[in-house]
Formats: C-alpha cells, sequence, structure tokens
C-alpha cells in the first residue's frame, strides 16, 4: 500500500470514528435496554480498538473496526428513537 492510500484509509478510518462517537454522544444512555447497552459497550471497544490499530498504523485493522462500530452505532440510534 502506497503512503497516498494509506493516507486516504487513515483520514476514513478516523471519519467514521468520529461519525460513530457523534452518533453514541446523541443516545440517552439512561433509556437503553440490557442488550442495548451491551451493543453500545461494544461499540466503544471497536473504537478504542480501532483508535488503538491506527496508532500502530495497522490501518486495515483499523478501518474495519472503526467501520463495524459505525455500524453498530447507525443500528443502535435508529432502535432508541
Amino acid at each position: 500500500m502506497g503512503d497516498t492510500e494509506e493516507n486516504r484509509l487513515a483520514e476514513q478510518t478516523r471519519a467514521r470514528i468520529d461519525g460513530t462517537e457523534r452518533i453514541v454522544r446523541q443516545i440517552d444512555t439512561t433509556k437503553l435496554a440490557r442488550d442495548q447497552q451491551e451493543t453500545l459497550m461494544t461499540i466503544q471497544s471497536f473504537v478504542a480498538k480501532a483508535k488503538e490499530a491506527l496508532s500502530t498504523r495497522d490501518l486495515q485493522r483499523a478501518f474495519n473496526l472503526a467501520d463495524k462500530a459505525r455500524v453498530l452505532a447507525d443500528e443502535l440510534s435508529r432502535a432508541v428513537r
């Protein structure tokens, strides 16, 4: 993977992480059912692992984790509306 491609993947990963964190901040966690709380914890775990992978330049892993977190956050956000 070239430098340009790595930079693009890193940017996409950061954007997914930022978007996921924005979605999670908008969720009223006091109204979550137990399974939804578990989903939230999974999202937070994926985000933390994505940030860790990003810091070690394991970009593909970081992107995959950030993407999974984003999908779960979108689903959780829709479920609690």
